[in-house]
C-alpha cells in the first residue's frame, strides 16, 4: 500500500509539473490575460496556480483566490438543488411545472403536452436559445421578470423581432435554454419548504455544506449583495478583439439562476468531487448514489458525439477518458469549464477572464486544451507511454514539429522522392533565425528537436495512411495535444493549408 500511495504521488508530481510548462504556452497562444484553475484527484485537490493578470491595466496577478464569474456552470448548482427537492419528495422529475406555478401559467404554444422538470432540465421545453436575461441594471424580482417575459412571443435581442420565445414541441429536440434553467430556479423558490429564496436556499444546502467559502450565488453580481471578503477578490474581465482587450461593462442576469455563481476554482470543483463519490464530499451528502447516477445518465444527444444527462454534459460514454462537467461564461469577460473524468480518478475546474469576441469556438479553448493534456499525461502514465521529448524544452518540440512538417511537405507533398540527405538537414539547422518583432532571437529555436523531427518523419513511408499512424502513435515524440498547440503557433490553419495529410490529421485531432 504505502508503495502504491508513493506511485500516486509521484505520477501527480509529474502531472503538476508537466502542466507548469504546457499551460504558459496556451495562455500565449489564445492571448489569455489571466486563468487559475484547480486539479483534484483521488478526491482531493492536489494543485491549485494562476497564471497572468486578474486586472492587466493596475498589473494585479491572478492567484488561486482570484473570483470568477462562473456563467453557466452555475446551471449544475440550480440542477442540485432541484433534485434534492425531487429526493425529498416535494415534487416529481416529470411533474408537470404548472402544477407547482402560482398565479400564471408557462405554456408552449406549439402543444403536445405540458413542460415538467425533466423538459427543462435536458432543454427540451420547446424554449429558444437566449442570452439569460442580460441587462445593464440590476434586476429585480425573479418571480416578475419570469412572469413578463412567459408573456412575450419574442426574446429581446434586436429590439424582439429576431429570436421567438418558442422554437419547437415540448420534448421535440435539445435546445439550450437559460430561460428554462431559470425556471428551475424560479420553481425552487416556489416549491422549497423552508420558503428561502433561491439563492438563500443554495447557499444553505449546497454552497455552506460543501465548504465552499470563497462562493455565492448571488440573485445581483455587486457590492450589495456580495461579501466583501469575496466581491474584493473579483478579476477584471476583458472583451478579446485579436490583439486587443477591453475591459468589460457590467452586465447583470435576470435570469440569475442560470448562470450567476461567483467562486474560485478550489471551491467549485466540490462539486464535482461530489459527483463523482456517489454525491458525497466529506462528511455531507449533496445528493443521493441513485440521483447521482440519474442526472449522469443520457438523456438527449447534443451533437459532436456528446450528449446531456440532467443538465450535466456527457462526452466519450464508454470510453477510458469518458468525462462530464460544464461549460460557463459571462459576458463579454469570462469563459470557463470544469470537467470531471471519473475513470481517471481526475477532475479540473479552470477559469479565465475574457471572451473572444470575433470567433466563438475559442471560448473554452484553453480550458479544453488544459483539460485534454491532462487526461492525455494520466493516459500515458497508465501505459507507460509518455511521449520521448516530455521534459523537454519547449523550443525543442517546437523544432521538432518543424522538422516533422518539413519533410512531410518536401517528401510527401511535392512528391520529392530522393532522401533529405544530412547535409541539407545541419545548413537548415545552423541557419535558423527567430523572427520577434524586429529582432531574433535564437534561444527559441533547438537544433537538435528539428533533427529529431527529421528524422522521425524520414522513416514514414509518405503517404496519407502512414502519416496519420505515425502522428496516433508511440513513435511521435511530443503529446498530441502539444502536437495540436505547436502547430496552430505556428501559424496553421487547417482550411488554407494545401497539404492533404499533416495540416488535416493535425485539425481532426483538435475537432
Amino acid at each position: 500500500m504505502a508503495d502504491r500511495i508513493a506511485d500516486m504521488a509521484s505520477a501527480d508530481s509529474k502531472l503538476i509539473e508537466a502542466l507548469k510548462d504546457y499551460i504558459p504556452h496556451v495562455l500565449k497562444f489564445y492571448g489569455t490575460p489571466g486563468l487559475n484553475l484547480a486539479i483534484a484527484r483521488h478526491g482531493e485537490v492536489i494543485w491549485e496556480a494562476a497564471f497572468g493578470y486578474a486586472d492587466r491595466e493596475h498589473k494585479v496577478p491572478m492567484t488561486p483566490d482570484t473570483v470568477f464569474h462562473s456563467g453557466s456552470m452555475g446551471k449544475t448548482y440550480t440542477a442540485t438543488a432541484v433534485m434534492q427537492l425531487v429526493e425529498s419528495g416535494m415534487m416529481d422529475l416529470d411533474d408537470a411545472i404548472n402544477e407547482y406555478v402560482p398565479r400564471f401559467r408557462i405554456d408552449n404554444p406549439f402543444g403536445e403536452r405540458a413542460i415538467t422538470f425533466r423538459d427543462l432540465l435536458t432543454h427540451r421545453s420547446g424554449l429558444s436559445m437566449d442570452w439569460a436575461g442580460c441587462q445593464f441594471d440590476p434586476p429585480t424580482s425573479l418571480a416578475a421578470y419570469i412572469q413578463d417575459i412567459c408573456t412575450r412571443t419574442y426574446f429581446p435581442s434586436y429590439g424582439g423581432s429576431l429570436r421567438p420565445l418558442w422554437g419547437t414541441q415540448v420534448g421535440e429536440r435539445y435546445v439550450y435554454s437559460n430561460l428554462g434553467i431559470a425556471l428551475l430556479g424560479y420553481l425552487v423558490e416556489v416549491i422549497n419548504p423552508e420558503h428561502l429564496g433561491f439563492s438563500a436556499y443554495v447557499q444553505k444546502h449546497i454552497i455552506d455544506p460543501l465548504g465552499m467559502t470563497s462562493t455565492q450565488f448571488p440573485e445581483v453580481q455587486d457590492a450589495t449583495h456580495i461579501k466583501a471578503d469575496i466581491y474584493r477578490r473579483m478579476s477584471k474581465g476583458y472583451m478579446h478583439f485579436g490583439a486587443i482587450h477591453l475591459p468589460t461593462p457590467t452586465i447583470y442576469f435576470a435570469e440569475y439562476p442560470a448562470g450567476a455563481v461567483v467562486s474560485i476554482p478550489r471551491d467549485h470543483i466540490r462539486i464535482l468531487l461530489a459527483y463523482m463519490n456517489g454525491g458525497r464530499y466529506h462528511d455531507y451528502q449533496l445528493l443521493k448514489p441513485e440521483t447521482v447516477k440519474l442526472m449522469l445518465s443520457p438523456e438527449a444527444d447534443i451533437g459532436d458525439g456528446n450528449t446531456v444527462g440532467l443538465v450535466w454534459h456527457l462526452s466519450r460514454i464508454g470510453q477510458p477518458t469518458y468525462n462530464f462537467g460544464h461549460g460557463g461564461a459571462h459576458m463579454w469577460g469570462w469563459a470557463n469549464k470544469y470537467l470531471a473524468f471519473p475513470s481517471q480518478d481526475f477532475a479540473i475546474a479552470v477559469a479565465t477572464n475574457h471572451w473572444h469576441m470575433t470567433d466563438d469556438k475559442y471560448r473554452y479553448a484553453e480550458s479544453d486544451a488544459i483539460a485534454e493534456f491532462a487526461s492525455s499525461w494520466l493516459d500515458n502514465e497508465r501505459r507507460r507511454r509518455h511521449a520521448a521529448g516530455t521534459g523537454k524544452p519547449w523550443a525543442w518540440r517546437v523544432s521538432y514539429v518543424i522538422g516533422l512538417v518539413f519533410v512531410e511537405h518536401t517528401n510527401g507533398a511535392l512528391g520529392i522522392a530522393t532522401r533529405i540527405d544530412p547535409k541539407c538537414v545541419e545548413d537548415i539547422a545552423r541557419g535558423a533565425s527567430i523572427q520577434s518583432g524586429t529582432t531574433y532571437d535564437d534561444s527559441l529555436w533547438d537544433a537538435d528537436g528539428f533533427r529529431a523531427g527529421v528524422q522521425d518523419m524520414l522513416a514514414v513511408k509518405m503517404n496519407p495512411a502512414a502519416i496519420r499512424a505515425f502522428l496516433s502513435s508511440a513513435e511521435l515524440q511530443v503529446s498530441r495535444e502539444e502536437l495540436r498547440l505547436v502547430y496552430s503557433e505556428l501559424g496553421a490553419s487547417a482550411e488554407l493549408i494545401p497539404w492533404p495529410t499533416f495540416g488535416k490529421e493535425v485539425a481532426q485531432q483538435h475537432e
